[in-house]
C-alpha cells in the first residue's frame, strides 16, 4: 500500500490539504459526495494525520486532556464515556491519562500532554488542596482547565462536581430517622475534597439531628473495594456498629464482601450506605442504598465549558449538581 501525506493525499482527491483537514476534524464546508471521496482515498491509502506536525504548525491540536485517578474506580467510566462522545461529535479527540492519586503522576502526565498541544484539560485532581503549582502554570499559559469531581480551593478555576455534602447530609437524616445510632464511618483520603464534604455532611446530619458525636465512629479508608473490606475488617476489630456508611460504593462493596465472608448479614445484624449509584450497585445480592450522582452531566458540562474557554470564553463556572437519596435494601 502507497502511504501519503496529507499534501500527497489532497493532490490525488483534487482538493486543498484545507478540505482535507476539514473532512478529518469533522467540520462543514465540504460537500456530501466529496466527503465520501476523500473518505474513500484515506482508506485506500491508509492516511494517518500527523496530529504532533500539525499541533506544532497551529500551536495546538483538535484533542484535549482528560486526567482522572484511575478510569476503572467509582463513576469515572460514564464520565469519560460522556466527555467522548461530546467530542467526538464536534470533531474533538480527548487523550486519557490517570493519576491513581498522585500529583506528581499528574503533573507528569499535565506537562505530557502540554507538549502534544491538546488545546484544554478535564481534571480530577489528585493530592492535597495545597498543590496548585501546576494549574497556576496553566493559567499563566492560558491553557484551559475544568475540575471536576473534586475541586482545589486554594485556585480560582470553573468546576463540575456534586454537591457532595448535602448528598451526605441526606444519608445521615435518613439513618436517624430510622432509628441508627452506632454508626461506622469509612472515611475517603484527607484533603480530597470529595471526601472531605462526604466526611463534613454526615457531621452535619449528627448535629440537625442532635446526635452526639460519639455515635459515630471512623475509620480511614480509600476509595476502592479492597480498602472497604481492610477498613470494615478494622472497624469490626473494636466496635459492632448498627449501620456503615461508605463513602462511595466501590467501598461499600468492599465492605459488603467481607461482611458475607464472616457470616454478617446485611441489614439484619448492620446495614449498609454507599455514595455514586454505580451501574450494579442496584444488582448486589442485597441492593445497596446509596446516593446518585448526575454522572453524565458533570461529562457534559465540563466539555461545554472548557469547550467555550477553548473558543475565546474565559468566564469562570461552578456548577454543583443535585445528588438523591437512593433507598434499598441493604437498610
Amino acid at each position: 500500500m502507497v502511504k501519503l501525506d496529507q499534501k500527497q493525499l489532497a493532490k490525488q482527491c483534487g482538493v486543498s490539504q484545507m478540505t482535507i483537514s476539514r473532512v478529518l476534524n469533522n467540520q462543514p464546508g465540504v460537500g456530501r459526495k466529496l466527503k465520501a471521496k476523500i473518505q474513500d482515498a484515506i482508506k485506500k491509502y491508509g492516511y494517518i494525520p500527523d496530529h504532533v506536525a500539525s499541533g506544532l504548525r497551529s500551536k495546538s491540536t483538535r484533542a484535549i486532556g482528560l486526567i482522572i485517578p484511575d478510569v476503572s474506580s467509582s463513576f469515572f467510566p460514564e464520565i469519560t464515556k460522556e466527555i467522548e462522545k461530546r467530542a467526538k461529535k464536534l470533531g474533538y479527540s480527548v487523550i486519557l491519562a490517570h493519576s491513581y492519586e498522585s500529583y506528581e503522576a499528574e503533573c507528569e502526565a499535565i506537562n505530557l500532554l502540554r507538549g502534544f498541544r491538546v488545546r484544554g484539560f478535564i481534571i480530577a485532581p489528585a493530592g492535597s488542596q495545597n498543590d496548585i503549582d501546576i494549574y497556576e502554570r496553566l493559567q499563566k499559559a492560558e491553557i484551559p482547565f475544568v475540575f471536576i469531581d473534586r475541586i482545589k480551593t486554594q485556585i480560582e478555576c470553573s468546576y463540575v462536581i456534586t454537591d457532595t455534602q448535602s448528598g451526605a447530609a441526606s444519608v445521615g437524616r435518613y439513618l436517624a430517622e430510622k432509628g441508627y445510632r452506632k454508626w461506622g464511618y469509612l472515611r475517603g483520603p484527607r484533603e480530597i475534597s470529595s471526601s472531605d464534604e462526604h466526611y463534613a455532611g454526615i457531621r452535619k446530619s449528627l448535629k440537625e439531628c442532635g446526635l452526639s458525636n460519639d455515635t459515630m465512629i471512623s475509620v480511614k479508608a480509600g476509595f476502592d473495594e479492597s480498602d472497604g473490606y481492610s477498613a470494615a475488617q478494622k472497624l469490626l476489630k473494636n466496635k459492632k456498629p448498627d449501620v456503615i456508611i461508605a463513602v462511595n460504593d466501590p467501598v461499600a462493596i468492599g465492605v459488603y464482601r467481607f461482611l458475607k465472608e464472616n457470616k454478617i448479614r446485611v441489614p439484619h445484624d448492620i446495614a449498609l450506605v454507599g455514595f455514586s449509584d454505580l451501574k450494579g450497585s442496584d444488582l448486589m445480592e442485597v441492593q445497596l442504598t446509596t446516593v446518585h450522582e448526575q454522572t453524565m452531566r458533570i461529562g457534559q458540562e465540563a466539555f461545554d465549558i472548557l469547550l467555550g474557554m477553548m473558543n475565546g470564553n474565559g468566564e469562570t463556572r461552578k456548577i454543583r449538581l443535585e445528588t438523591e437519596l437512593i433507598i434499598r435494601s441493604s437498610t
